[in-house]
């Protein structure tokens, strides 16, 4: 008896079987009896579990079921593998019958044989059929035939429906290589471009500003959920910006080049009525308007025929206009209006406000040594190195040199306007320390510096203490009604840990002594959530037994977090405080909005935007800054008794919106929460402590003149917050792991020097002597860096491996130390039937590595992948599957920024970093995944270094070591910022001298 695959096609993908085969007999083995001896047919089934998974196939009674899509994306030694039918040997003919954007344009095809003879095939699902063979369609081309079905049939209709399907067929286009499609010249002359999100072009004229909305692709759109666990620019999401001179441009990351953006204008302010779907902007050039836009540029349009003083206040908070009129699109709303460099403004009274100027403040590079960067190119996306930008720039050379108004990249068709201005977004990142690009989804963003028209607005103006203090506040004792004891009858269970005690009894002491507001600074895991409801819990019944008199006990709470932690905020609540223990809970967020909006009418303003009323009367309020900074003008009509500003390390930005909406409130006492108060520069704490107490570290200009200089002063700044007065506890309160060890298992780091194997050896050694012969620039050590640490991950990347071929993968392995390591490493947490968590930057190494490390340990299934491509709430799924896995061997593949923050992963005790982050604030935020309360394993961390055998301590894995753990020790001695200038000199001449 054998056993073999079999396939059938289907009009919707393909049903995969395995059979097992006697005389005159055939019989289906069932899906979880399938486990073939041979090595490529268990990677198969590997690869089919993960296509179950992703929901790319199900399980049927026959085996498989997998869809279209996971058929002609099948990787070739993976088909194979399944007897899944070769990609068919033929070639597609296009032309064009009519206009395309005309009712009668058609698109007709030719299919040919290998032979180049005429053929009439029969289609099913991803599969060809000719001549007696069945033969797999490639994916590009099967999206090719799926985007020209669409079009045709909106045979007959009109323009603005035919453009939108047309998009699509010229996207699938190019990304059609070879010779397999033959377009005809009228295919390959139009250009359609996709609107997703839009800025605003605001100049002041006589008769009040003028607004005009510029266009900008999808993927600029600013999520309003802004996740704090937003991943590196490999993962296309950034961290967040240090300043908002980072922001987006009007010109350079504008979908439209400026001779199609003006022609844009014209068309959209000639046109009555609402936003259609697609404008003509000549020379065969279109663009397609998404439904959501359309919509928001009509609130845009109204805007512009509005009076000025509307004009003004649409424009001091266009999201407040937008969420209004496109309330069923809350989550979308914010979004799709992108703040640019050029519009942004900052929020005594109302009045016009000029945005202040930080030329003076040292710009600190957020990115400054990824693996890759990501750059978009209308709409394409490519994960580039700087020698990839090389090539890319002599490409748009040839092109200017040739007249062309296309080029090709990567097998796809560009722009050649497109990718010029796409690199011209990349100018000055070198010069300012800067080289690859920091965006939001990997979009570059620049340092271009203001426009030079100043945006007036009308919106809440404060003493924002840039150049001096304005505002100090006052300390005035507090007095409590009932006792200062930890209110243990008030929790549902969990006892309070001592550090827990020590913490709420901190707070008590500060709100009683009189203190504006205070830091909680904690390290990660260590329960700052639990900490502050407990306070709010001894509070309220504080508040309750006041009767709610008094200017102390006057007000609700209000809590302002990210939108991925108000839910656990909820949670947490429902979990640790008895039932009603903080009273009503208002939540002004996401959906919840429509509730509190109110009708607009003659006498309507933007402070009762919301019902204020309601605020007033809740016991609590949870926000996220976001909703704050559209409505910071109806929540600063509210007087809080306490204010909980979680992740507060998201406003620590001196001069965006989110940061000044935040210091508009009316708090009593403010309790700021964050595990990172210096995530980037010192000014970051500044600015945080600038809400908390504000006035007590003086202004920015001064406090950057005063504390950016010496570890002396580093030491000083770190008293003047976490020491005690003679009147009031300290206003900070910072304890780290090590330091609370009750309650928590040991945690060791352990480092591996690896020898390089002779390929990767070579590599590097090339680099090395590159870069001693090179310039001496920022841009051009940071280029030498990029080249060593990429090298020292591996010497090809992801190039030239089959993953699921075993000499091709052992081969790889082979050719990396830190991969041989990371592999005998996790070889020894299967043996001790532990868990794992593996963190790796690049993506397609990730890829890479999750299939490889399931063939070398034999898993049943490859590894799950959290990075920047899996949303929110599927990744907490992913680790609410791991941690409910029962005892026994498993791992993750994570992404360091992505996954570095806001999970939970106690069931792993094992932290690998196959990929070091430079910051080693985010490398331990890593390992905080793991150890954290509720761990209760020893934890180990696993550094694998690769060395160079004859450059020895002079290695870059070495330095970068050497120079993260100093970082490390100055940030428990002091408060020093994890970035410093020299950072990038170091790294460089000690790896070259």
């Amino acid at each position: 008896m054998t056993r073999s695959f079999s396939i059938l096609p289907t009009e919707t993908g393909a049903t995969i079987s395995l059979n097992d085969i006697s005389f005159f007999k055939k019989r289906t083995v069932p899906f979880d009896a399938w486990d073939p001896p041979e090595e490529t047919a268990r990677a198969a089934v590997r690869y089919l579990k993960r296509l179950v998974d992703n929901g790319d196939a199900s399980l049927v009674p026959q085996g498989v079921a997998v869809t279209a899509d996971g058929i002609v994306s099948l990787p070739m030694t993976i088909a194979n593998a399944l007897a899944v039918p070769v990609i068919a040997a033929v070639t597609l003919t296009l032309t064009v019958e009519g206009r395309v954007e005309s009712p009668e344009g058609l698109i007709r095809f030719v299919w040919q044989d290998r032979n180049m003879r005429r053929i009439t095939p029969n289609i099913v699902g991803p599969f060809l059929i000719a001549n007696g063979e069945t033969g797999r369609l490639s994916q590009p081309v099967y999206n090719l035939l799926n985007a020209i079905r669409g079009y045709n049939e909106t045979l007959g209709r009109s323009a603005d429906e035919r453009i939108g399907p047309w998009l699509d067929v010229q996207n699938a286009l190019e990304r059609v290589t070879g010779e397999s499609v033959k377009p005809d010249r009228t295919l390959q002359s139009l250009r359609i471009y996709q609107a997703g999100a839009f800025a605003l072009d605001v100049r002041e004229a006589a008769g009040g500003p003028k607004i005009t909305p510029v266009l900008m692709a999808h993927s600029m759109r600013q999520s309003q959920a802004d996740e704090i666990d937003a991943p590196e620019v490999i993962d296309g999401e950034q961290l967040g910006p240090v300043l908002s001179d980072q922001l987006p441009d009007n010109d350079t990351d504008a979908l439209l080049v400026p001779e199609l953006q003006k022609a844009f204008v014209a068309e959209f302010n000639q046109r009555t009525g609402r936003t259609g779907p697609a404008f003509a902007l000549g020379r065969n050039s279109f663009v397609v308007i998404e439904p959501e836009l359309q919509r928001a540029l009509d609130v845009v349009k109204a805007a512009q025929r509005a009076p000025a003083e509307e004009r003004r206040s649409f424009i001091a908070n266009p999201r407040s206009f937008l969420d209004r009129e496109l309330g069923d699109l809350s989550d979308e709303a914010g979004s799709i209006f992108v703040e640019t460099h050029q519009y942004s403004a900052r929020v005594l009274g109302l009045g016009r406000w000029e945005k202040p100027t930080l030329d003076w403040l040292t710009k600190q590079s957020t990115s400054w040594l990824p693996e890759k960067f990501q750059l978009a190119i209308g709409d394409h996306k490519f994960d580039l190195t700087p020698s990839d930008v090389d090539h890319l720039k002599s490409a748009v050379e040839q092109a200017t040199h040739d007249f062309a108004d296309t080029l090709v990249y990567q097998d796809k068709a560009l722009g050649t306007l497109e990718t010029i201005d796409a690199l011209e977004s990349l100018r000055g990142f070198a010069d300012e320390g800067q080289p690859f690009p920091d965006g939001a989804d990997g979009q570059p963003q620049t340092d271009d510096g203001e426009s030079n028209a100043p945006v007036d607005t009308d919106i809440l103006l404060i003493n924002d203490h840039i150049d001096s203090v304005g505002f100090t506040a006052q300390i005035v004792p507090r007095r409590a009604s009932l006792f200062e004891n930890f209110p243990i009858d008030l929790l549902r269970s969990n006892k309070p840990k001592p550090h827990q005690e020590e913490g709420f009894a901190w707070l008590v002491k500060s709100w009683l002594s009189g203190t504006p507001g205070v830091l909680l600074a904690d390290d990660m895991g260590l329960g700052k959530t639990f900490q502050a409801l407990s306070f709010l819990a001894w509070f309220r019944r504080n508040q309750q037994a006041a009767g709610g008199r008094g200017r102390l006990f006057e007000g609700p709470i209000i809590i302002v977090a990210p939108t991925a932690l108000l839910r656990n905020w909820e949670a947490e609540a429902g979990l640790h405080l008895v039932d009603d223990c903080l009273g009503q809970c208002v939540k002004a967020f996401g959906s919840n909005l429509g509730r509190l909006r109110t009708k607009k009418n003659e006498a309507w303003s933007p402070e009762d935007a919301l019902d204020v009323d309601t605020l007033r009367d809740a016991d609590w309020i949870l926000t996220t800054y976001e909703t704050l900074a559209t409505y910071h003008r109806c929540f600063a009509r509210v007087p809080y008794s306490i204010g909980v500003f979680d992740e507060m390390q998201k406003v620590k930005a001196p001069d965006t919106l989110n940061t000044h909406a935040l210091k508009t409130l009316n708090v009593d006492f403010v309790l700021g929460m964050t595990g990172t108060p210096i995530e980037n520069r010192l000014e970051d704490l500044w600015c945080i402590m600038d809400r908390v107490g504000p006035g007590y570290l003086g202004g920015l200009r001064d406090f950057s003149r005063t504390y950016n200089t010496d570890n002396a002063a580093l030491k000083e700044l770190k008293a003047k917050l976490d020491q005690p007065t003679a009147k009031h506890p300290p206003v900070m309160l910072r304890r780290m792991k090590q330091d609370i060890l009750e309650g928590l298992p040991t945690k060791t780091s352990t480092t591996y020097p690896v020898a390089m194997p002779a390929e990767q050896a070579a590599a590097y050694a090339n680099a090395v002597s590159a870069a001693r012969r090179g310039e001496r620039t920022m841009g051009a050590m940071l280029k030498a860096i990029h080249a060593f640490r990429g090298i020292s991950l591996h010497p090809s990347g992801d190039r030239g491996v089959d993953v699921y071929d075993p000499v091709s993968r052992k081969a790889w392995i082979a050719k990396s130390a830190r991969v041989s390591k990371t592999i005998d490493i996790l070889s020894a947490v299967q043996m001790r039937g532990e868990k794992a968590l593996v963190f790796i930057e690049d993506r397609a190494i990730q890829s890479a590595f999750t299939a490889i490390i399931a063939a070398e340990l034999g898993l049943d299934r490859e590894p799950d992948i959290i990075n920047g491509d899996v949303a929110g709430a599927k990744r907490q799924d992913v680790v609410d599957r791991f941690q409910a896995l029962p005892k026994g061997f498993d791992l993750l593949i994570l992404s360091p920024k992505a996954a570095g923050i806001g999970l939970t992963i106690t069931a792993a005790n094992h932290v690998i970093h196959l990929s070091r982050w430079w910051n080693p604030a985010v490398e331990d935020q890593c390992n905080d995944r793991v150890y954290r309360i509720g761990q209760t394993k020893p934890v180990t961390v696993h550094v694998p270094i690769a060395v160079h055998p004859a450059l020895g301590d002079s290695s870059f894995d070495v330095k970068l070591d050497a120079l993260l753990d100093r970082k490390r020790n100055l940030s428990r001695d002091m408060l020093a910022p994890p970035i410093t200038d020299g950072d990038v000199g170091e790294l460089f001449n000690g790896a070259v001298e």
